[in-house]
């Protein structure tokens, strides 16, 4: 033991935290814990080291499973016995308080959960729940609302929707001393699980409901009530009637209110009207009226409330509420009858309409801010820009307009909202949520170079750059090679933001704030961090950053050298099921529909799996074919053998791994990528077929087959991007094709590359001679492929000289978006210098295009 070998306690510490680093040691963790615990029985700290160790090694994949069941029960077994030590003090009422070996903070207590959740029985947790100490209720009463949200978890999990009722009106019963509600009997979160419960059994069990309405009822009774509990207080009677009443009339009928719903909803709006959070609180609420009654709170009640402000910032939140709940009906699924009804010619002038108020709101508060100085109350104005931005989003997805924002008039009212935006960032330049927003519109508009700009003011932390870094850096390299170029200072500086977290992170096998976890007690933290380092180290967004960091070299003819050693695709396998996270929490949620407009406003779907694989087969492709050994290098006949032999296996293992992923690829890739990525599976057959032993038994026609769909591939590609005229808005639709270009580049380059090395095979091949036909048709290829790429250059060459004079640029777009006549607020609302800067971005980023390798 530790003791016997003469070692204190920081020794000892120090030891154990070495192992859980590194897990260098000849004893396993379980064995260095056990025997810490045995040698200083005082320190109830190693005792729980011991516990969580054995915990983890029950729950591990890298047990064997008769160890897990065995770890899982000695577990059990230790947090048992100190479970049992404190409900025995406690019954005995000795005054010296909690035992030594016993259960006491409420990180104990909740690893006490999680080990019988996990190892024990149904008896097991229902023992736990009802005990003195332990009990959920007990521990609410002391001010420890996680343990209550626990076992909150497991009865939902299992449906036992009275016994979370029982145990949510028990909590929110409970009164201080003067028998007055408490903050934790007026809890929200409480409340919430409560009417839910209730919600599943108001059927069969009405006395739950009589009991819940009861409560509420005194409850909002009560004397001098807090501002904060008489919120929530109301708020739960809104949710009460919404969830456990009976809808069976209209919302409104003759222009009035005539259901309970509405009737309570409007009665915590008007009292909770000059609160910043009142439409988020309801908003769950509103998008449940039938469409006259969101329309009554959107259009009546909400104008009303506005006719008599207290004063000018009361007045500019009730505009922005009654705004904001004509986005909601605007989104709303049974909006169009509504909308006939009032003066709007149709869908897209109701949006358009909505963007002018918002943009007029703005203005108003704007002036009457600057004259009052008062900067505390920016967060109206950064939302009514919002507001009108987004409304100008929906008018470029909505209607005749295509949903892929790539249409003449998509461009147009992307323009608009990013100029709306850019005008409001003028005045605050910090918001995140402004600014994510923004960056958003910009790489739709391929104006990444400013969206670069927007991203580092945001300076996000290291922490979280895993859940945030997939909204801008996906799919970068290929509408702005130059942002994330190598070569240049900015380039590098930006992928080490993201590479630089995870060679940070995932340097020791797990990493030091495992031993602060430790040393602080807090065991949740202890038991969540082994999934979050695999999250971490199998992510998609630590994937997507070495993709797009080899890809954006490789446009600039870096080769991809070191791909094939890197650490970020030598973890992972085949078989890998990449995590997928993107943190939304920043964008606004004003809308009806159930795919909120913040997750359509991309490149193309989101960053998941399935791509990310395909995107590094794609790039393991490139770095095999296009490898190229050092100048002095001179292979012998048996190793140039040997060099051939690896590069074909390589290729058919990648278009072997490629099949397995294509069958579930359009629902993850744009149109382009779908194309490119069926084309490298094609390319991998190909080489195989035309650099096989057994080659010329292959049926000619399958080889023509295979070379006829690349070429068909390349000349779609081809054909689908926007031709250059005189009209702007076709040089608009160009400058935001460079994605496309990107994609038919990548599969020219891929196919030339296999081209070039087929046929240097079968020229080296002993009967190249019988292999002519072929290598024929496989050059015809090849030359498709060049002549693509040079078609390619000529694009960026045009547009160099289409952007080359910002000024005229400029004006040529400014024209284009505020037509002679339209009169909606926005031409007066933003400075000329704010188109300017998407025009420069624009010109950056064509130079950055000009520098890339198209041969």
């Amino acid at each position: 033991m530790f003791a016997a070998l003469g070692l204190d306690k920081r020794a000892a510490s120090e030891t154990s935290s070495n192992s859980l680093l590194y897990a260098a040691l000849n004893l396993t963790m379980g064995q260095i814990a056990a025997l810490l615990d045995r040698s200083f029985p005082q320190e109830r700290d190693f005792m729980f080291w011991n516990i969580v160790i054995t915990h983890l090694l029950a729950i591990s994949d890298q047990s064997p499973p008769d160890k897990k069941r065995l770890y899982g029960m000695l577990a059990q077994k230790q947090i048992e016995r100190a479970a049992q030590l404190t409900e025995q003090a406690h019954a005995s009422q000795e005054s010296d308080g909690t035992p030594s070996r016993g259960v006491k903070t409420e990180q104990e207590m909740l690893l006490l959960y999680d080990i019988i959740g996990t190892h024990g029985n149904t008896e097991d947790m229902a023992k736990l729940i009802s005990s003195p100490v332990f009990s959920p209720l007990a521990q609410f009463r002391m001010g420890r609302k996680e343990l209550f949200q626990r076992v909150g978890e497991i009865y939902v999990k299992q449906q036992q929707w009275e016994q979370l009722c029982a145990l949510c009106h028990s909590c929110l019963s409970d009164t201080d001393e003067a028998g007055e509600a408490n903050l934790l009997a007026c809890d929200w979160s409480v409340w919430k699980q409560y009417i839910s419960a209730a919600a599943h059994v108001k059927n069969s069990n009405a006395e739950i409901v009589a009991k819940l309405q009861a409560l509420l009822l005194g409850l909002a009774k009560s004397k001098n009530l807090k501002p904060i509990y008489r919120r929530n207080i109301l708020l739960a009677r809104v949710a009460a009637v919404f969830a456990l009443g009976e809808q069976k009339d209209e919302d409104v009928e003759n222009g009035q209110p005539s259901s309970l719903r509405l009737e309570e909803l409007l009665c915590y709006i008007d009292d909770q009207r000059q609160i910043a959070s009142c439409f988020d609180d309801v908003k769950e609420f509103l998008g449940q009226l039938d469409a006259p009654g969101l329309k009554h709170v959107a259009v009546k009640f909400s104008g009303a409330l506005t006719d008599h402000p207290e004063d000018f910032m009361a007045s500019a939140r009730l505009a922005l509420f009654s705004l904001k709940t004509r986005f909601l009906l605007s989104t709303h699924s049974n909006a169009g009858s509504v909308l006939e009804e009032d003066q709007s010619a149709s869908y897209q002038q109701s949006w358009a309409q909505l963007s002018s108020d918002a943009l007029s709101a703005h203005k108003k508060a704007s002036h009457r801010l600057a004259l009052e100085k008062r900067a505390s109350s920016e967060d109206v104005l950064v939302e009514l820009a919002m507001l009108a931005a987004l409304c100008n989003v929906q008018l470029a997805e909505s209607g005749c307009y295509r949903s892929d924002f790539s249409s003449p008039a998509a461009s147009r009212c992307l323009l608009r909202a990013a100029m709306i935006l850019e005008q409001q960032a003028l005045i605050t330049p910090k918001n995140s949520q402004l600014s994510l927003l923004l960056v958003r519109i910009h790489l739709l508009l391929n104006s990444a170079h400013r969206g670069r700009e927007i991203w580092e003011t945001l300076a996000v932390k290291r922490t979280i750059v895993d859940s945030l870094a997939p909204l801008f850096f996906d799919r970068l390299s290929t509408i702005a090679p130059g942002v994330l170029d190598p070569s240049q200072r900015r380039g590098k500086e930006l992928i080490e933001t993201v590479r630089s977290h995870y060679d940070t992170s995932l340097r020791l096998r797990m990493p030091r704030k495992l031993i602060e976890a430790f040393e602080a007690g807090s065991y949740g933290s202890v038991l969540d961090m082994p999934k979050y380092i695999e999250n971490l180290r199998t992510g998609c967004t630590r994937a997507m950053s070495l993709v797009e960091e080899t890809r954006a070299g490789r446009l600039f003819g870096d080769p991809c050298s070191n791909l094939l050693n890197d650490a970020r695709l030598c973890e992972l396998s085949d078989d890998s099921a990449l995590h997928e996270v993107i943190d939304f929490g920043s964008f606004p949620s004003w809308e009806c529909t159930t795919t909120p407009l913040y997750r359509r406003l991309g490149l193309g779907p989101e960053l998941s799996s399935t791509r990310t694989h395909l995107a590094l087969l794609a790039e393991a492709f490139h770095g095999v074919l296009s490898y190229m050994p050092p100048a002095p290098y001179k292979a012998s006949a048996t190793l140039s053998c040997a060099e051939q032999t690896f590069v074909i296996e390589r290729i058919t293992q990648l278009g072997n791994s490629m099949s397995k992923r294509l069958h579930q690829a359009s629902s993850h890739c744009t149109a382009s990528e779908l194309l490119y990525f069926e084309s490298l599976h094609l390319l991998c057959t190909l080489l195989s077929l035309a650099t096989g032993v057994d080659w010329a038994t292959a049926s000619s026609s399958v080889l023509d087959e295979i070379i006829e769909a690349i070429e068909v591939s390349i000349s779609s590609q081809l054909s689908d991007l926007p031709h250059l005229t005189e009209n702007i808005e076709d040089t608009v639709a160009l400058l935001r094709s460079f994605h496309p270009i990107a994609m038919l580049r990548d599969t020219a380059m891929a196919t030339k590359l296999c081209s070039t090395w087929i046929s240097s095979f079968n020229d080296r091949s002993k009967d190249s001679t019988s292999r002519k036909g072929a290598t024929t048709r496989i050059r015809k290829m090849q030359a498709l492929a060049e002549a693509a790429l040079k078609e390619c250059q000529t694009i960026v060459a045009k547009l160099k000289n289409e952007v080359a004079d910002e000024s005229k640029c400029s004006a040529r777009i400014r024209e284009w978006i505020f037509p002679g006549g339209t009169d909606d607020g926005l031409s007066d609302f933003v400075e000329d210098g704010v188109l300017r800067k998407v025009v420069d971005s624009w010109r950056q980023n064509v130079a950055g295009w000009e520098r890339v390798r198209w041969g």
